[in-house]
């Protein structure tokens, strides 16, 4: 029986979330590592592909498409046994929580955030998703009935993790569970500043899906002030966003961390307009010693130090963005204390709170 299995959601790309799993993953290095849908690329960039099952058959429509099976997930979630284990550990955003062992053992869940579909973004999910009255009516069903299976789903987890005091509010509202904040890890040696100037560009980096991640904004933003944009990142929106970008902003999708630790140590900053639960990016960004513009809400507001770190902007709209850039100063910030303010959220001491915080709830000696 394996004394740990690792849960987690969709790994079809490399984001925020399949970084925090890999770190869970050396905190448990002999766990096995299972999705609901994932590429075995992905795991291996992960270093987990030796030991990574993918619940659904990885078909490449099947991972193109997969949202479309969004009304059915949870079903399939709550259907599927995982091996006997000691521990399920969850790293969850959508239905990874849902997953029990043959033997029912204890469930922890380092929760991302509350299924943003069914809570937190329901309305601008609606505007982008449902064009008409029927779909509208449709779609609100199909949200009040997600809410209400998500929020039974959550009742057996022995005990929730989470990022941010943001999301464990979230999780407190939603699912009437408390839950210990231990942060996320940031790889501080991966992420470091470079001995070089920066260059005459901005960065924008993340999954290109809309209105979570509000690139539409940047974009529009930086048509207007005419400076170099660097989108990287791939998402179902990329090929809208790129096709009426201006020619100032560049995409240059999917990036390994060979290429992107470069791109954060030599940006003037980063453009981060979405509200994230965490925003692991930005801190990735600030251990390279580079500053961040944010928009003040979700995690940003856990994470960011205005004028230490970067700046906060106070709506999601491209007049705010390009106010803020035009009013940015990238050399006002101290490179060195940007790090620093960065390095309390260092992987190593993240893997220590995880490994605390399961032992606790499993009931074992540490």
């Amino acid at each position: 029986m394996n004394r740990v299995i690792i849960a987690h959601d969709f790994m079809e790309t490399y984001g925020g979330a399949e970084r925090v799993t890999a770190e869970m993953a050396r905190a448990f290095p002999e766990a096995p590592v299972v999705a609901i849908l994932g590429r075995r690329s992905v795991a291996a960039r992960m270093g987990v592909e030796d030991r990574f099952h993918s619940i659904l058959r990885a078909r490449p429509a099947l991972l193109r498409d997969y949202r479309l099976l969004t009304p059915v997930l949870g079903a399939i979630s709550d259907a599927h046994r995982l091996p006997a284990a000691g521990v399920v550990l969850s790293s969850s955003y959508a239905f990874a929580h849902r997953l029990r062992s043959e033997n029912d053992a204890p469930r922890v869940c380092y929760c991302h955030s509350p299924l943003r579909f069914a809570w937190s973004m329901t309305e601008s999910y609606r505007e982008e998703r449902a064009r008409n009255g029927a779909s509208r009516r449709l779609f609100e069903l199909l949200a009040a009935a997600m809410r209400r299976s998500d929020r039974r789903s959550a009742q057996p987890i022995r005990k929730y993790m989470t990022q941010s005091p943001f999301t464990a509010e979230q999780i407190q509202r939603f699912y009437g569970k408390e839950a210990v904040v231990i942060g996320a890890p940031v790889d501080c040696d991966l992420f470091h500043p470079s001995q070089n100037p920066p260059d005459d560009y901005y960065l924008f980096c993340g999954r290109l899906i809309e209105p979570y991640k509000q690139v539409g904004i940047a974009i529009e933003a930086f048509r207007r002030i005419g400076a170099r944009l660097v989108v990287a990142g791939t998402g179902p929106d990329r090929a809208r966003l790129a096709a009426s970008a201006p020619p100032n902003v560049e995409f240059v999708g999917h990036v390994a961390d060979d290429r992107l630790v470069p791109l954060m140590q030599r940006c003037k900053a980063l453009v981060f307009p979405s509200r994230d639960d965490f925003g692991l990016i930005p801190v990735e960004v600030m251990a390279c010693g580079r500053p961040v513009i944010a928009y003040a809400g979700g995690g940003s507001l856990y994470t960011s130090a205005p004028g230490v770190t970067g700046e906060l902007f106070a709506e999601q709209t491209a007049d705010a963005v390009e106010a803020a850039v035009r009013d940015f100063d990238p050399g006002a910030y101290d490179p060195a204390a940007i790090r620093a303010h960065a390095m309390q959220w260092d992987s190593a001491r993240f893997r220590e709170r995880l490994v605390e915080h399961v032992a606790a709830a499993a009931g074992w000696a540490t």
